[in-house]
């Protein structure tokens, strides 16, 4: 079929503006990546087929990305992003929409996964995660998701606008959000869903770290929970002091023999995933 003349001007627009779309040095592709150890995908009622350590496949929107023992894979979107998958997991990606705002739905029917949604030269994004007891809700965030038939964690590394901080959602329709350095769990009893929100801690980190290794973003998170916790130390000595509590914290501090002033910390933390 010709095409005509006058329509060859509009076709190049539209393919123009479809690479815009994009960030400078994204793929238009979904990829899969084996990172180490048995990493499988499947098509919609396909059966699954191997990839080869260090191989790369283009996934298609509801393909599964399934990883045996001792296995990572990785999952790249065309606005950077990035979506890992952990060990003994077996994750779907939904579906992925590049428009003004990057859209993207990943189903987690068990296992782990970390989250690195990128802001790329100030574009947004929005994306979904869903288990079998929630929903979790993810603009510009790190973080990791732990997720089985009954039970959920969520940790929140960082958050790169504190007016869009991570929502999870239960079943039941109880919405939490989330901030850096939080956590959520979750468990189904006797049919619903209890969650409840705390700071986050070593220990909750390493539940996740044999899989993905230390969050790029922790430090700035445990700079905001030292920032939260020193301001209400300060606040609860300045009430029971009549407004000294800062003078009598510094004067505590140099009897116990600090040698070295704490970091200020970062109001809004920004790393890999926000600066991107």
């Amino acid at each position: 079929m010709k095409t005509h003349a006058f329509a060859r001007p509009a076709l190049l627009l539209a393919a123009l503006c479809a690479s815009a779309a994009l960030p400078a040095g994204a793929s238009a592709d979904k990829e899969l990546q084996n990172v180490k150890g048995s990493v499988r995908y499947a098509h919609p009622h396909g059966a699954a087929q191997p990839l080869a350590p260090k191989a790369m496949v283009v996934l298609a929107d509801r393909d599964v990305a399934i990883t045996g023992a001792a296995s990572l894979a990785d999952v790249t979107l065309p606005d950077s992003s990035q979506v890992e998958v952990g060990a003994d997991s077996r994750v779907q990606l939904g579906f992925f929409n590049q428009t003004d705002i990057a859209h993207a739905k990943f189903v987690i029917y068990d296992g782990k996964v970390r989250f690195t949604v990128r802001h790329p030269q100030g574009a947004k994004a929005s994306y979904t995660f869903a288990t079998p007891t929630a929903s979790i809700a993810v603009r510009g965030t790190q973080g990791d998701i732990e997720s089985s038939a009954d039970d959920l964690r969520v940790n929140v590394y960082e958050v790169c606008d504190p007016n869009e901080p991570v929502t999870v959602t239960t079943s039941g329709g109880a919405s939490y959000d989330l901030h850096a350095g939080q956590s959520l769990v979750a468990r189904l009893v006797d049919g619903i869903v209890r969650a409840k929100v705390e700071q986050l801690t070593q220990q909750m980190i390493d539940r996740f770290s044999p899989d993905f290794g230390v969050p790029t973003s922790w430090d700035a998170a445990k700079g905001e929970i030292v920032s939260t916790v020193q301001n209400q130390a300060s606040s609860a000595l300045d009430n029971a002091t009549g407004g000294y509590g800062s003078e009598i914290s510094g004067a505590l501090g140099g009897l116990f023999g600090h040698k070295h002033a704490a970091p200020t910390p970062s109001a809004s933390p920004r790393s890999a995933s926000c600066t991107h």
